[in-house]
């Protein structure tokens, strides 16, 4: 296994990324990022998307604090590649310290391993597209599509959660290991609604080059939109002499 890497489809606004040594990371559309001891952070109307070479993207909505905790995945070869899922395998461990993040996996390899870590419990993200946030009134858990696992702190109980539920734990419930308040995607507000589509069409955008024989982190490569080659041809074509 080795580490490794990412790519900023898009950002608006002021985000800033600090790396494990407290040195500052550019954060800019397009840039290549290696995510291990990165700490992202964004400032009121700020949103940055990023997509992992394992074809997992992340989104990190305004006013929240993520931390990349630990990202390696197994090295593959052309073979191995396909668009629909991800080559190898992978662990991608997350912190989210602040906000609202949603996550975009359904690529991900069934032997990969995709956890969140809570300020309390933890979440295991299995397949789909998740959105997940802490506020005063606790932790919401939505499963937009797909399923998952939150693990209450003691690691003894769980909740499952499958599309297209959602769940609240607040600091009360959690005590006594039970949910809050239980709710449906059909109860998500509209830009969180866009929110999870958003992250689903950033996880689609990337593809990464194989990098077995290198044994460096997979390089991205951004796939053109159907709709470039539905333009109108030039026409009549002028010849320069």
């Amino acid at each position: 296994m080795i580490e490794g890497s990412a790519i900023v489809t898009s950002r608006s606004g002021s985000v800033s990324a600090i790396d494990a040594s407290g040195e500052r990371v550019s954060t800019a559309s397009h840039e290549i990022l290696h995510p291990v001891g990165l700490t992202l952070s964004t400032k009121k109307d700020a949103r940055i998307f990023l997509t992992f070479s394992n074809g997992v993207a992340v989104a990190l909505n305004e006013a929240s604090v993520v931390q990349c905790i630990d990202y390696t995945q197994r090295p593959f070869d052309k073979e191995d590649q396909a668009l629909d899922l991800e080559p190898s395998e992978s662990n991608l461990k997350l912190r989210l310290i602040d906000g609202q993040i949603a996550l975009a996996s359904s690529r991900l390899s069934p032997i990969s391993d995709l956890r969140i870590q809570l300020p309390k419990g933890e979440l295991r993200l299995h397949k789909g597209t998740c959105l997940i946030s802490l506020d005063a009134t606790g932790l919401h858990i939505t499963a937009y599509e797909g399923n998952l696992t939150y693990y209450y702190p003691d690691n003894k109980s769980r909740e499952f959660v499958s599309a297209p539920k959602g769940i609240r734990i607040s600091d009360q419930s959690m005590e006594r290991q039970r949910v809050a308040k239980a709710s449906t995607v059909e109860s998500l507000e509209v830009e969180q609604i866009r929110f999870c589509q958003a992250v689903q069409h950033a996880s689609k955008r990337v593809t990464f080059q194989a990098n077995d024989s290198t044994r460096l982190p997979p390089e991205p490569v951004l796939i053109v939109r159907p709709q470039y080659f539905q333009q109108p041809y030039f026409r009549p074509y002028q010849f320069k002499e």
